[in-house]
């Protein structure tokens, strides 16, 4: 027989409906070919704890530390231990084994450790499903791999997994006793540096001054018409008021020169959502956190009405395309995104979002074609609707306009304007998503101007923004403008992030119940526990850009580019040196 092995029940249920259903057994459905579909619940097994390895390490005193393991060990999970004799009894009775775990690391992983544990040997094969409705179970089933192809997936996986219990029950320890203050101090390679990003937004905030700052507007008549032309840069503001005037006084009267440029622009269709991007329209639309709109998404996912929600891609693959019409069609028959019904003979495949590099683990969000029945939730419902609207626009074509600048310089200060003429608002995705648009108010491309006067206005500086969960999540995965090191941010990529699309959303839960930060009306800030810690912490366990350059790494395992000996080489020297800078803090 073969056994497939889920990530959890909902997906071996879709998985069994794929092959017409089953009988229903005790952890596990029986198909009619005498195939059989099972399941984990998450990871089955977990890393041994310190004085299990060790007996000295049930004392947390700093003299037993570093912990080390030689040879690392799993146990069953407490409450997972029936559903993995379910499925020890199957694996002795399989001759095929599918790994049809959640289509990333973690998903890899957990179907690999617990063949492993029961000492599997024989043929193995990987099935990708990145929707669960019965189409996309057919085409994963018809295009299943020999399972030895994902191994370094598995491999990046374990490496993860131990590094981050030897830097959390090192570092974890060595806090508590320095610092803690009679409380547990957790540590993290993703959480500490994510809750180091909430406290240095807070002190900007806290220690921000307001600056005054003086705008200048020049109303220039020309041949063309007469347009009121601004000096406003975001750098190198004028910060005096004696300048701003004596700028504007030695200007008025004045005959400029003018750069007047028309050209014809267009603003791309939106990609669709990956998981950062939906958190972010959830929060602002839908009024839904980060792990609130994860779970909606994975809600959504088991009913086989969207695809896979952990993703950190918005583009998609190119065989996915000609399908595209037909499930934007299926979508607006039943009623969704009904404004873009007159729109449906525009729409086509835009060979830029179905562009998808072979080695993704997953593809941008979208719907599957399966749409939704009454009985489903009004959040499901709302959340099931935006996915659908930005996989709509993505398939209209780019909105197109006309743009003309006017600009003049005036002792070094560049004064301008600028206006936007649409060419094909309604024909475009545009048409769904309106904005406003004003013309600039001069005909021709007049060569000159005179200024008749020229107005100050004052403005002033304002703070950076509180933290919610969307925009934290948003600086999650992109640290690099926040790396201070030349030599770290040289080999971190624009794109470089602490966690991944599966566990961001997790690292802000833990922060808030281990009360290191708060929430108040959708806005984080750091506890005073929390900066107590990230003040007493060594640098490098709070900078973004170490635990980014970890993550890179994590991906060059995956990818077949690094070895993962050398990766846990580098986490026990690193675990060793924080833990000497510790041993320092008073």
């Amino acid at each position: 027989m073969r056994l497939f092995i889920a990530e959890k029940p909902s997906l071996a249920k879709a998985i069994a409906s794929g092959f017409g259903g089953g009988a229903q057994r005790s952890g596990y459905i029986e198909l009619s070919s005498g195939d059989v579909v099972s399941w984990c619940y998450g990871h089955l097994l977990e890393n041994l704890k310190p004085e299990e390895y060790d007996r000295k390490w049930s004392s947390w005193d700093l003299s037993t530390l570093p912990i080390t393991v030689s040879e690392w060990r799993l146990k069953p999970r407490k409450d997972a231990e029936k559903q993995l004799k379910v499925l020890g009894e199957l694996i002795k009775r399989a001759k095929v084994v599918v790994n049809a775990g959640d289509p990333d690391r973690e998903g890899q992983l957990l179907v690999d450790e617990v063949l492993e544990y029961y000492g599997w040997s024989g043929k193995t094969q990987r099935l990708l499903l990145n929707a669960t409705d019965s189409a996309s179970v057919a085409k994963a089933m018809s295009s299943m791999r020999e399972n030895s192809e994902f191994k370094n997936l598995s491999a990046a996986a374990l490496c993860r997994s131990q590094a981050d219990w030897l830097v959390g029950m090192n570092l974890s320890r060595a806090a508590t006793k320095t610092f803690g203050r009679d409380k547990v101090v957790s540590v993290g390679r993703v959480q500490t540096p994510t809750l180091a990003l909430v406290v240095r937004r807070d002190l900007e905030i806290e220690n921000f001054k307001a600056q005054t700052f003086y705008t200048l507007v020049a109303n220039v008549k020309t041949a063309g018409g007469t347009v009121k032309m601004e000096h406003a840069p975001k750098e190198d503001r004028i910060l005096d008021a004696k300048v701003a005037e004596s700028v504007a006084a030695s200007l008025k009267g004045k005959n400029v020169a003018l750069a007047v440029e028309c050209k014809k622009s267009r603003e791309m269709a939106p990609s669709p959502y990956m998981l950062a991007t939906f958190q972010k329209d959830a929060e602002k639309f839908l009024s839904l956190g980060a792990q609130e709109s994860l779970n909606t998404l994975q809600q959504l996912y088991e009913a086989q009405l969207t695809s896979y929600p952990r993703t950190d891609h918005d583009r998609l693959p190119p065989e996915q395309a000609g399908a595209a019409v037909k499930i934007a069609n299926a979508v607006i028959a039943a009623g969704y995104v009904k404004e873009a019904k007159g729109l449906i003979p525009l729409m086509q495949p835009n060979k830029r979002i179905y562009s998808l590099p072979k080695d993704a683990e997953h593809h941008g969000l979208i719907p599957t074609g399966k749409v939704p029945g009454s009985d489903i939730s009004a959040k499901l419902l709302k959340a099931y609707e935006l996915v659908c609207k930005r996989f709509v626009l993505g398939l209209l074509p780019d909105y197109e306009y006309e743009e003309t600048t006017a600009s003049f310089v005036h002792e070094k200060r560049k004064f301008g304007c600028s206006g936007e003429v649409p060419l094909n608002a309604a024909k475009s995705w545009r048409a769904l998503e309106p904005k406003k648009t004003k013309a600039l108010a001069l005909s021709g491309s007049p060569k000159e101007g005179k200024v008749l006067g020229v107005e100050v206005k004052a403005g002033e500086t304002t703070p950076p923004k509180p933290y919610t969960e969307a925009s934290l999540i948003a600086d999650m995965r992109s640290v690099a403008k926040f790396v201070t090191d030349p030599k770290l941010k040289a080999i971190l990529k624009d794109t470089s992030g602490i966690g991944t699309a599966a566990t961001q959303a997790g690292t802000i839960e833990a922060l808030k119940k281990r009360e290191m930060i708060m929430v108040d009306k959708k806005t984080l800030t750091s506890t005073k526990f929390g900066r107590h810690v990230i003040a007493k912490m060594p640098k490098a366990m709070t900078d973004p850009g170490v635990t980014a350059a970890w993550e890179d790494a994590l991906g060059m395992i995956a990818a077949g580019k690094y070895q993962p000996q050398d990766f846990m080489v580098r986490t026990g020297l690193f675990v060793a040196g924080q833990l000497a800078r510790m041993r320092g803090v008073r």
